[in-house]
C-alpha cells in the first residue's frame, strides 16, 4: 500500500447568499453593475409605494364615506359682459348689485 497523506477533515462552511451575490456583482461587467445599482433601489421604492398604497386603500375602506352637503348655493356675485355686477340667487332672476355702496373687494376691482 502506498503511503497516503493524512487528510484533514474539511469543516463545512456556512453559505452566505449575500457573499455570493457580492461576488457575482464584482465579477459582472460594468453595464450590469450599473443596472444593479439602478434597479435595486427602484425595486425597493416600488415595493414601498405598493405597500403604502395598499395601506391607504385599506384605511379608506374602513372610514365611512363623507356625507353629501345638505345645503344649496343661496347666492353668488358675478359680472356680466357689460361690466355690471349681479347677485345671483338659486331659482331667481339676477339682481343688479347696488353700486352706490359696493363692498371693498368690488370697489378695488374697478
Amino acid at each position: 500500500m502506498a503511503a497516503s497523506k493524512r487528510e484533514l477533515p474539511m469543516e463545512p462552511q456556512a453559505y452566505s447568499a449575500f457573499a455570493d451575490l457580492l461576488n457575482k456583482f464584482h465579477t459582472s461587467s460594468e453595464a450590469i453593475q450599473a443596472l444593479w445599482l439602478l434597479l435595486v433601489p427602484a425595486t425597493i421604492l416600488g415595493i414601498a409605494w405598493l405597500v403604502l398604497r395598499t395601506l391607504r386603500d385599506i384605511a379608506a375602506l374602513r372610514t365611512p364615506p363623507p356625507e353629501a352637503p345638505k345645503s344649496l348655493l343661496v347666492y353668488g356675485v358675478a359680472q356680466d359682459e357689460d361690466g355690471r355686477w349681479l347677485v345671483i340667487r338659486h331659482g331667481a332672476e339676477p339682481i343688479p348689485l347696488d353700486r352706490s355702496n359696493p363692498p371693498r373687494e368690488l370697489a378695488e376691482l374697478d
